[in-house]
Protein backbone atom coordinates (compact mmCIF):
# COMPACT_ATOMS: atom_id res chain seq x y z
CA UNK A 1 0.00 0.00 0.00
CA UNK A 2 1.34 3.23 -1.31
CA UNK A 3 -0.84 5.51 0.85
CA UNK A 4 0.08 8.80 2.13
CA UNK A 5 -1.69 11.02 4.59
CA UNK A 6 -1.68 14.35 5.30
CA UNK A 7 -1.17 15.60 9.02
CA UNK A 8 -5.08 16.21 9.51
CA UNK A 9 -5.74 12.56 8.17
CA UNK A 10 -2.72 11.14 9.91
CA UNK A 11 -4.40 12.77 13.22
CA UNK A 12 -7.55 11.27 12.22
CA UNK A 13 -6.08 7.68 12.08
CA UNK A 14 -5.08 7.49 15.78
CA UNK A 15 -8.87 6.72 16.51
CA UNK A 16 -8.40 3.46 15.01
CA UNK A 17 -4.58 3.38 15.98
CA UNK A 18 -5.10 3.90 19.42
CA UNK A 19 -7.28 1.08 19.81
CA UNK A 20 -4.76 -0.96 18.31
CA UNK A 21 -1.99 -0.03 19.91
CA UNK A 22 -4.11 -0.85 23.19
CA UNK A 23 -4.58 -4.19 22.98
CA UNK A 24 -0.81 -4.37 21.35
CA UNK A 25 0.27 -3.07 24.44
CA UNK A 26 -2.16 -5.08 26.86
CA UNK A 27 -0.65 -8.06 25.78
CA UNK A 28 3.01 -6.35 25.65
CA UNK A 29 2.33 -6.49 29.63
CA UNK A 30 0.72 -9.19 29.76
CA UNK A 31 3.30 -11.17 28.15
CA UNK A 32 6.09 -9.70 30.90
CA UNK A 33 4.18 -10.99 33.55
CA UNK A 34 3.91 -14.72 32.35
CA UNK A 35 7.58 -14.57 31.14
CA UNK A 36 8.71 -13.82 34.39
CA UNK A 37 6.27 -15.95 36.28
CA UNK A 38 7.58 -19.02 33.68
CA UNK A 39 11.11 -17.62 34.39
CA UNK A 40 10.63 -17.69 38.57
CA UNK A 41 9.16 -21.35 38.06
CA UNK A 42 11.78 -22.54 36.36
CA UNK A 43 14.25 -21.30 38.46
CA UNK A 44 12.39 -23.12 41.33
CA UNK A 45 12.94 -26.42 42.10
CA UNK A 46 9.71 -27.91 42.52
CA UNK A 47 7.70 -31.34 42.36
CA UNK A 48 5.61 -32.64 39.74
CA UNK A 49 3.25 -30.51 38.05
CA UNK A 50 6.16 -28.26 37.05
CA UNK A 51 6.38 -29.36 33.04
CA UNK A 52 2.12 -28.78 32.73
CA UNK A 53 2.29 -25.38 34.48
CA UNK A 54 5.23 -24.39 32.40
CA UNK A 55 3.84 -25.45 29.10
CA UNK A 56 0.54 -23.78 30.01
CA UNK A 57 2.29 -20.80 30.81
CA UNK A 58 4.16 -20.85 27.21
CA UNK A 59 0.43 -21.70 25.29
CA UNK A 60 -0.26 -18.32 27.39
CA UNK A 61 2.70 -16.32 26.10
CA UNK A 62 2.06 -17.71 22.54
CA UNK A 63 -1.04 -16.30 22.22
CA UNK A 64 -0.06 -13.04 23.68
CA UNK A 65 2.83 -13.06 20.98
CA UNK A 66 0.34 -14.20 18.27
CA UNK A 67 -2.41 -11.56 19.33
CA UNK A 68 0.54 -8.78 19.17
CA UNK A 69 1.71 -10.27 15.18
CA UNK A 70 -2.05 -9.66 14.49
CA UNK A 71 -1.55 -6.05 16.24
CA UNK A 72 1.50 -5.41 13.97
CA UNK A 73 0.10 -6.71 10.42
CA UNK A 74 -3.10 -4.46 11.36
CA UNK A 75 -0.93 -1.72 11.29
CA UNK A 76 1.22 -2.32 8.43
CA UNK A 77 -2.20 -3.13 6.56
CA UNK A 78 -2.95 0.64 7.18
CA UNK A 79 0.61 1.44 5.87
CA UNK A 80 2.24 2.46 8.87
CA UNK A 81 5.95 0.86 10.06
CA UNK A 82 6.14 -0.55 13.57
CA UNK A 83 9.21 1.18 14.27
CA UNK A 84 9.39 -0.54 17.39
CA UNK A 85 6.42 -2.30 19.99
CA UNK A 86 8.42 -0.92 23.43
CA UNK A 87 7.53 2.13 23.64
CA UNK A 88 5.16 1.68 20.61
CA UNK A 89 6.41 3.65 17.83
CA UNK A 90 4.89 4.00 14.65
CA UNK A 91 5.99 6.01 11.42
CA UNK A 92 2.96 6.71 9.06
CA UNK A 93 3.88 7.89 5.33
CA UNK A 94 3.00 11.41 4.89
CA UNK A 95 2.76 14.27 2.56
CA UNK A 96 3.07 17.90 4.08
CA UNK A 97 0.65 20.92 3.38
CA UNK A 98 0.86 21.97 -0.13
CA UNK A 99 2.99 24.96 -0.64
CA UNK A 100 3.81 27.27 -3.88
CA UNK A 101 6.43 26.08 -5.12
CA UNK A 102 8.38 27.01 -8.87
CA UNK A 103 5.74 28.98 -11.42
CA UNK A 104 3.24 29.59 -8.52
CA UNK A 105 2.62 25.35 -9.00
CA UNK A 106 1.11 24.01 -5.58
CA UNK A 107 3.54 21.08 -4.43
CA UNK A 108 3.75 18.88 -1.06
CA UNK A 109 6.77 16.41 -0.18
CA UNK A 110 6.81 13.06 0.90
CA UNK A 111 7.17 12.91 4.75
CA UNK A 112 6.88 10.29 7.79
CA UNK A 113 5.26 11.35 10.80
CA UNK A 114 5.90 9.45 14.09
CA UNK A 115 3.70 8.51 16.55
CA UNK A 116 4.35 6.88 20.06
CA UNK A 117 1.93 5.45 22.10
CA UNK A 118 0.64 7.93 24.95
CA UNK A 119 1.10 10.69 22.82
CA UNK A 120 -2.26 12.80 22.20
CA UNK A 121 -1.78 13.54 18.37
CA UNK A 122 0.90 13.27 15.65
CA UNK A 123 3.37 16.18 16.48
CA UNK A 124 6.76 14.58 15.28
CA UNK A 125 7.79 14.01 11.78
CA UNK A 126 10.40 14.58 9.04
CA UNK A 127 11.87 14.02 5.52
CA UNK A 128 11.63 10.71 3.54
CA UNK A 129 14.93 9.29 3.96
CA UNK A 130 15.54 10.83 7.15
CA UNK A 131 14.27 7.50 9.27
CA UNK A 132 16.55 6.87 11.41
CA UNK A 133 16.99 10.43 12.88
CA UNK A 134 15.73 11.48 16.10
CA UNK A 135 12.31 12.65 15.68
CA UNK A 136 11.52 16.26 15.69
CA UNK A 137 8.67 18.63 16.56
CA UNK A 138 6.56 18.94 13.46
CA UNK A 139 6.29 23.00 12.39
CA UNK A 140 2.61 24.03 11.47
CA UNK A 141 2.16 26.65 9.46
CA UNK A 142 -0.29 29.30 10.79
CA UNK A 143 -4.07 28.57 9.88
CA UNK A 144 -3.18 24.65 9.04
Amino acid sequence: MNRRYTLTEANQLLKLVRVIAQELCTRRSERRRLDRERRRLEAAVTPEGLRQELAELDARIWEHDEVMRQCKDELEDLGLTVLRTNPLTLHIPGRSAPVKGRRNHLTSVEVVFCWQEGEAAVCFGHQVGEEEHQRRPLRVAKGA
